[in-house]
């Protein structure tokens, strides 16, 4: 017999959400006695060819190698951060379409949950854009707690 999970997946995007998501999945994972994965899906790079030459183009591959150090980075941060709380915190950057990212991570640590954050946008946004979180509950086989961006 397999044991329940108790891993939580807290997917943040270093918005308004990400601490209040990373703070939900710590008391999660503190009343299933698990560990949290703190997962930031990174943009992929852009798929036009010899776009590091282009001297139109202002984005080059050392670019989105130092903003991928600095996503690391901060991830790195906010997980020692709630390591403080005393629960296990792995944090993890990995880069791809965020939606089937954010599915593929929950299956392999075998979460017992999928935290993630709603920005709050308006009828028209989700209507031409879609939404992360809207998606992930579509096609997640995991419950999936939606936590609402703080408004100030």
């Amino acid at each position: 017999m397999t044991p329940p999970a108790t891993e939580v997946l807290a997917c943040v995007d270093f918005s308004g959400a990400s601490i209040d998501v990373a703070e939900q999945a710590v008391r999660l994972a503190r009343a299933f006695g698990g560990g949290v994965h703190l997962l930031h899906v990174a943009a992929p790079e852009p798929e036009i060819a010899g776009y590091d030459k282009d001297p139109i183009a202002n984005f080059t591959r050392r670019d989105r190698a130092e903003q991928l150090v600095e996503e690391h980075r901060q991830l790195r941060e906010l997980a020692a951060s709630l390591g403080e709380a005393g629960v296990k915190v792995v944090p993890l950057v990995v880069m791809g379409d965020t939606v089937s990212k954010i599915l593929e991570e929950a299956a392999r640590v075998h979460a017992a949950v999928i935290v993630i954050g709603s920005h709050g946008h308006g009828g028209l946004h989700q209507l031409l854009l879609g939404s992360v979180s809207e998606a992930v509950i579509r096609h997640s086989t995991r419950p999936v707690m939606i936590v609402p961006t703080r408004r100030d």
